[in-house]
């Protein structure tokens, strides 16, 4: 769509097309006709969708993300309908790793809680009463998350303590250290049930229990995959906001929050051109938004302890994601990938010394240690074959550097970390995969930086750690009058969630009463 400089005054603008900003118009558009009151969302890519979309390489269609969690209540809400393809056998594999005898031993992860459960009671039967345990206290814990409110007020404080005593006494408790607490005997226990700590993009001794806990609860209950591909999904939620009267602007940046005696006013775009608006939501990189959008020094004079913990905030690790194109000879079928997700991994011990050794600016890369994701869409819904090695963490600052100093470098060290993980994939999982090999794309943290517009390329935003998580997190209202941010935590249905809580807050509560989360 296009503007002339002579653009109108609106009454909020959102800065970043992805879900987070989509779902917040939306929500918005529940509140507001807007073919009478104009809202903007701002994308500064071709399209909207964010880190939800999908790319194409020759005939082959790569999406960026693998799952989405059972969202039919958000979807009502939003008046959106689309086709989802559950995974309705096993939700992911756990290929466990002995690299010293070269074997592999793998354990299914059921797509539903009482399938998954039964399973583990059976293989683990010592621990099978502390298993069951730990799925009630799970999903009791989860059910609190309906008492919680996104900014409580003295009596809301008095219900939650109430209302809340797992989520309270786990606030600031690591996943790992919440495992721990229910004793299991066989190892083995640990290392199946920390897989979703993988799912977080973290490792146990990092992520917030609450966050990896219920968002095992939310998915075992469903998880599904579009069928026509993740560009699908955003795209509703756009035409949507368009159909409502929404304004839609691609392929433009937003280089300045412009603000006035502590009020935000509008924006300036990169080209110059100014907007205002008497609210603006961002749902762009968190320190993007406030150290080159806002300025620290305006944050700092409107809130000081604010500012700090903006200029402290743990930002999310970066990654490799290997996108490889398949000949229609191999049944990707046949080695169990229908799956939304599938982890390799020589141990819980080798993903908390990836991350050890990350925190050092340092890639940990070894033939007897190594811990990645692999996926294919493919498998699931059908099309071309495909496959996509997921890599986490990775450092950024050297990737970033070498393709702005030295792309021919660059280029050759891509393919140099593509051929380590496609050697391990081929040995341990899936033998002769090279035979069958047509392309390979491989993104980098300095393709992520480019991309999302993160400095250092953090693939999730703010790291989902307890110190920057549920009542540690950054508020989403700014102490900048009108100035949100749109951060719930990373995947799409927090992301839907994110919006829904920007349209509350400015409301005063219209959309969820107050409520954390729309359950």
């Amino acid at each position: 769509m296009h503007f002339s400089s002579g653009m109108r005054d609106y009454k909020i603008i959102i800065i970043g097309g992805g879900i987070s900003g989509l779902s917040t118009g939306l929500a918005f558009s529940k509140l507001y006709n807007l073919k009478e009151t104009p809202a903007l969302i701002i994308e500064k890519q071709k399209t909207v969708g964010g880190c939800v979309t999908t790319f194409a390489r020759d005939s082959y269609r790569f999406d960026t993300v693998q799952i989405i969690p059972d969202v039919k209540n958000l979807l009502k809400f939003f008046d959106i309908s689309t086709d989802l393809v559950k995974f309705d056998h096993n939700y992911a594999n756990l290929y466990l790793v002995n690299s010293e005898t070269e074997s592999i031993e793998t354990i299914p992860i059921a797509a539903d809680e009482i399938n998954f459960q039964d399973f583990l009671c059976i293989r683990y039967p010592s621990d099978a009463k502390k298993i069951k345990r730990f799925f009630r206290y799970c999903n009791r814990m989860h059910s609190e998350l309906k008492f919680l409110k996104t900014e409580p007020k003295i009596l809301d404080i008095a219900k939650i303590l109430i209302k809340c005593p797992k989520i309270l006494y786990n606030s600031s408790t690591t996943y790992k250290a919440f495992l721990k607490k229910f004793k299991f005997k066989n190892s083995e226990v640990y290392e199946v049930l920390d897989v979703f700590s993988s799912f977080s993009g973290l490792s146990g001794n990092r992520c917030a229990a609450l966050l990896t806990a219920c968002a095992m609860v939310t998915t075992l209950k469903g998880s599904y995959r579009p069928k026509k591909g993740f560009i699908t999904f955003p795209h509703l939620f756009r035409n949507k906001f368009i159909d409502l009267g929404g304004e839609v602007l691609t392929n433009t940046e937003v280089k300045q929050i412009i603000t006035e005696n502590n009020t935000v006013k509008g924006v300036i775009l990169s080209d110059g051109r100014q907007i205002k608006s008497e609210i603006v939501v961002s749902t762009a990189d968190t320190r993007n938004t406030f150290v080159d959008m806002t300025g620290l020094d305006i944050l700092k004079s409107a809130n000081k302890k604010y500012a700090e913990k903006v200029k402290n905030v743990k930002m999310s690790p970066s990654a490799i994601a290997i996108h490889i194109g398949l000949d229609d000879i191999i049944d990707l079928k046949s080695f169990g990938l229908d799956t939304g997700y599938n982890v390799i991994t020589t141990g819980r011990a080798t993903h908390e010394k990836l991350f050890d050794e990350w925190e050092q600016g340092f890639h940990y890369k070894s033939e007897k240690e190594f811990h990645f994701g692999v996926i294919s869409p493919s498998a699931t819904i059908g099309g071309k074959q495909t496959l996509i090695l997921h890599v986490v963490p990775v450092p950024s600052e050297k990737w970033i550097k070498l393709k702005k100093q030295d792309h021919e470098k660059y280029l050759l060290e891509k393919n140099k970390i593509a051929d380590f993980y496609i050697d391990l994939t081929e040995k341990y999982l899936i033998p002769k995969l090279r035979n069958h090999i047509k392309i390979v794309d491989v993104s980098t943290p300095a393709t992520y930086s480019r991309y999302i517009g993160s400095p250092d390329g953090a693939n999730f935003d703010m790291m989902p750690v307890p110190e920057n998580f549920g009542k540690n997190r950054l508020k989403s209202r700014t102490p900048i009058n009108n100035l949100y941010i749109a951060k719930f935590s990373h995947g799409i249905w927090p992301s839907m969630q994110a919006g829904l809580q920007i349209a509350d807050m400015i409301s005063g509560g219209k959309i969820m009463k107050g409520n954390a989360s729309y359950l």
